[in-house]
């Protein structure tokens, strides 16, 4: 008999609300995704927390590379995909390579810059 799949528990680590506001300040406000300002915002992990084993520190979960500012229609299209996964989908659903280009170097240039320090927040 082969022996049974045991597949770890994800990591469910949530985003604190001073690196959320550190992230979102970082981020100008927008949702790297789709540029939008004007819209109701998230924290998305650009590598979802469900990619992560449960035991994962949460300095590497939680890390700001790892964490985009997103308008909740972003976030909940993208949903517990990575970013490849994303793209993948939004070219299935014929959206423009110029806008998905557009948008991937938003996220590059997101995660590249440093977080603002707290105490300007």
């Amino acid at each position: 008999m082969a022996p049974l799949l045991v597949i770890p528990a994800p990591s469910k680590l949530a985003v604190g609300g001073r690196l959320a506001a550190r992230v979102l300040s970082r981020d100008a406000w927008c949702c790297v995704y789709c540029g939008r300002t004007r819209a109701p915002l998230e924290i998305d992990h650009v590598t979802p927390c469900a990619h992560f084993p449960a035991a994962a520190p949460r300095g590497v979960v939680n890390d700001p590379k790892n964490l985009v500012t997103a308008c909740v229609r972003c976030n909940g299209a993208k949903g517990p995909q990575n970013l490849d996964g994303f793209v993948a989908m939004l070219r299935g659903r014929g959206v423009p390579t110029r806008d998905i280009d557009a948008m991937l170097e938003r996220v590059r240039e997101s995660v590249r810059r440093r977080l603002p320090r707290t105490d300007h927040l």
